[in-house]
């Protein structure tokens, strides 16, 4: 994930690159992960929200994204605010771009777990047995798809003059322990 975050950044900025190269290896376990996940998860929606009130949409949710569930419901308030702005006259492209990029990376959030969210709820008829929802593991795919969605929604973040890139990808990705020997 943080090596698909670092790539879209160096994309836009060869010193980026450089000075991520030392954060790349990230948390080891899927479980460790999907944290890291949420944590950029939230701060894409966080960059979304400043990014849509710069042309004058408010009340976009900015609350911690810390499940599946909150991240399919982010995805879904995102697709909302995104109608919001295809209303408003003139072109709005670097916005649009940033949202959907983070919506993109919330509907991928979904499916880390560890129970999937927005799915549907299941009724049982009378007699049958219940049947519960099983857990479900993040997929390296996700994990890839929402460092480079986040990734892109940062630049893009850059682009509106609304923050600089790298110091905030620094700030993001910590240093992970290593265990010494």
């Amino acid at each position: 994930m943080r090596e698909r975050f670092a790539a879209v950044l160096g994309r836009a900025d060869e010193t980026a690159a450089q000075r991520l190269d030392p954060l790349l290896p990230g948390p080891e376990g899927l479980q460790e992960q999907r944290e890291e996940a949420w944590d950029l998860l939230t701060h894409g929606a966080k960059w979304a929200a400043e990014a849509l009130c710069s042309v004058g949409i408010q009340g976009t949710d900015e609350s911690p994204i810390r499940d599946a569930d909150a991240a399919f419901n982010r995805a879904q308030h995102l697709d909302g605010q995104m109608l919001k702005l295809g209303l408003l006259d003139g072109y709005r492209d670097a916005v649009a771009l940033l949202v959907d990029s983070v919506k993109l990376a919330c509907y991928h959030g979904a499916d880390l777990g560890p129970l999937p969210g927005g799915r549907m709820g299941s009724f049982r008829a009378p007699g049958e047995s219940l049947r519960a929802v099983a857990p479900i593991e993040p997929r390296t795919s996700d994990l890839q798809a929402i460092g480079a969605a986040v990734g892109e929604a940062l630049v893009r973040l850059g682009e509106l003059g609304l923050g600089h890139p790298l110091p905030i990808a620094l700030s993001l990705l910590r240093p992970v322990a290593t265990a010494s020997r």
